[in-house]
C-alpha cells in the first residue's frame, strides 16, 4: 500500500515537471536570430533586450557558440545562448516589433509596443525651437550613434537639466534651429525627444536628411553606458523600425565612420560595431 502511495505521489511529480510553464529565449542584447545553429546561416531577424521568443526544447554547437531553437514568428530560429536568458515565459506580454513578445513594461509618452519611454520636449522643459526645420521625406537609411562628451546623468531631473544643456549649447553657440539629436539617450532608462522622429536633423553632416541621431548623454571615451541606456537606445531603433520611420535594412553607424570626431567615444564605438545592421 505505502509502496503504491509512493509510486503515485512520484506521477504527480512528473506530471507537475511536464506542464511547467514554457520556456522563452529572452535578449540581453540586440542580435541576430538566425535560420539555422551557426554564422554561416541567414539572418532572418533581431532579437532585441527585453523581448522573448519560445525555446523550442533543442540547443546545438556550432561556430564556437551554444545556439538555442525558437520559434520566430512561426518559424524555425536560432539564437547564440551567450547574449539570451533562457528563463520562464512571461504570464502577460506585448507584441514585439517582428512578432515576437515583450517582457517589458513601458510607460509615458510613447505607446507604440516595443518603444521605451521618451520624454516628450515639453516634459524636459526644452525652448521652442526657431523657424525653418524641414521635414523628413520616408523612412531613413542610417541610424547614427553619438555621445555628448558630457557628464553623465542617471535621473529623470538631471537628463532633462543635460538635455536642456546641450540644447543651449546648440542653439546659442553652434548656432542651430534647435537640439541637433534626433533623440537623446540618458542613463536613468529614458529616450528624450529631440527633433524626433520626423525632422532633419544636425548630428551628421552629410547625412542629416537620410538618418537620425541617438545621442548617449554622457561621455565615452573610456567607458560603456550603463545597461539602461544600452537597452534603450536599441529599443527605440528597433521602434522607429517598427513605426516606419527607420528602413528595416538601415545601416548603424557611429558618428566618426562619416567624420573627423572622437564621437561616440571609443569604449561605445568598440562596442556598436558588434551590434547588427553595423
Amino acid at each position: 500500500m505505502i509502496g503504491s502511495i509512493v509510486a503515485v505521489l512520484l506521477l504527480m511529480a512528473s506530471s507537475v515537471e511536464v506542464i511547467s510553464a514554457a520556456t522563452c529565449a529572452c535578449g540581453k542584447v540586440t542580435v541576430h536570430i538566425r535560420s539555422g545553429p551557426g554564422t554561416t546561416h541567414g539572418t532572418i531577424g533581431n532579437i532585441y533586450p527585453g523581448f522573448c521568443y519560445q525555446f523550442k526544447g533543442d540547443e546545438s554547437k556550432a561556430s564556437g557558440y551554444e545556439w538555442a531553437h525558437i520559434d520566430y514568428d512561426g518559424k524555425d530560429g536560432w539564437v547564440a545562448e551567450n547574449y539570451v536568458d533562457l528563463k520562464t515565459c512571461p504570464s502577460s506580454v506585448t507584441s514585439h516589433p517582428n512578432s515576437g513578445t515583450h517582457t517589458g513594461t513601458h510607460t509615458g509618452s510613447s505607446t507604440h509596443a516595443g518603444c521605451p519611454r521618451i520624454i516628450s520636449k515639453s516634459e524636459w522643459g526644452a525652448r521652442t525651437p526657431k523657424a525653418g526645420q524641414l521635414h523628413l521625406h520616408g523612412a531613413v537609411k542610417y541610424a547614427f550613434i553619438h555621445h555628448g562628451a558630457s557628464a553623465a546623468c542617471h535621473t529623470e531631473a538631471s537628463c532633462a537639466a543635460m538635455a536642456r544643456a546641450y540644447q543651449r549649447d546648440h542653439m546659442d553657440s553652434r548656432g542651430f534651429n534647435d537640439v541637433g539629436y534626433s533623440f537623446l539617450i540618458g542613463e536613468d532608462g529614458n529616450a528624450y525627444e529631440g527633433r524626433g522622429w520626423d525632422i532633419v536633423g544636425a548630428h551628421t553632416k552629410g547625412y542629416n536628411s537620410v538618418g537620425l541621431g541617438f545621442c548617449m548623454m554622457g561621455n565615452y571615451m573610456e567607458r560603456l553606458p550603463n545597461s539602461k541606456a544600452l537597452d534603450t537606445v536599441q529599443m527605440l531603433i528597433a521602434c522607429g523600425v517598427a513605426k516606419g520611420k527607420i528602413q528595416t535594412n538601415y545601416i548603424l553607424r557611429g558618428h566618426r565612420d562619416v567624420g573627423v570626431t572622437a564621437c561616440p567615444g571609443t569604449k561605445l564605438y568598440a562596442l556598436i560595431k558588434t551590434w547588427p545592421h553595423y
